[in-house]
């Protein structure tokens, strides 16, 4: 499914679109939604900061494992504005999470533990040293200042195995304690295969 929204096309997959209408209908407490929402805000910080170098992204693409941002003229960006993108979706999950949590300790409102979960998991899990992650990204560019890019591409390599490997233990081990919670495991499965093919 596909809009274009000015110069930007949004492609949404047809698994995401029916993955989402089915919890629409059966999730009442709407706390997948707030994780949706902290997804979106966290690709809202690439997006403005994109905006803010005059590079609006040619295209997004949201599917069942991630949302894609495919930037228009990233060769045209300095060392540091590349920098500022890729940190900028943990940075307002971090943010998010400190605003939600100083809200929740004047209020009370009942849905912002989820909130501010949901942004501190999802800043935290960004900011893994894993070449598909913003983590692993920005370490790239920190990296490429001093070595070359076999060198660099290699040491990244190497961090996102370390790191995924026992990621992927963990979600298996959550999985066993709970019995339903397999998230975790599939996803640093998918990172694994991402890194495979590359």
């Amino acid at each position: 499914m596909r809009l274009s929204l000015g110069h930007t096309m949004l492609e949404i997959s047809y698994p995401l679109a029916c993955l989402m209408t089915t919890i629409l209908l059966i999730d009442h407490s709407m706390n997948i939604w707030i994780c949706f929402l902290a997804a979106l805000m966290h690709e809202g910080g690439h997006l403005l900061v994109l905006q803010c170098c005059h590079t609006p992204p040619r295209h997004i693409r949201l599917s069942l494992f991630d949302i894609a941002i495919v930037d228009r003229q990233t060769y045209r960006h300095t060392r540091s504005q590349a920098l500022a993108i890729t940190l900028a979706g943990i940075t307002v999950n971090f943010l998010s999470a400190l605003i939600g949590w100083l809200l929740w300790r004047i209020t009370s409102w009942t849905w912002l533990p989820v909130f501010v979960t949901a942004h501190l998991t999802l800043g935290l899990f960004n900011a893994l040293p894993v070449s598909s992650l913003d983590g692993g990204q920005a370490l790239c560019l920190l990296l490429s200042q001093r070595y070359s890019p076999r060198t660099t591409q290699r040491i990244l390599t190497v961090l996102s195995v370390a790191v995924l490997l026992p990621t992927a233990c963990l979600g298996f081990y959550w999985l066993l304690k709970t019995r339903y919670n397999f998230t975790l495991l599939l996803v640093s499965l998918y990172l694994l295969i991402v890194l495979l093919k590359e």
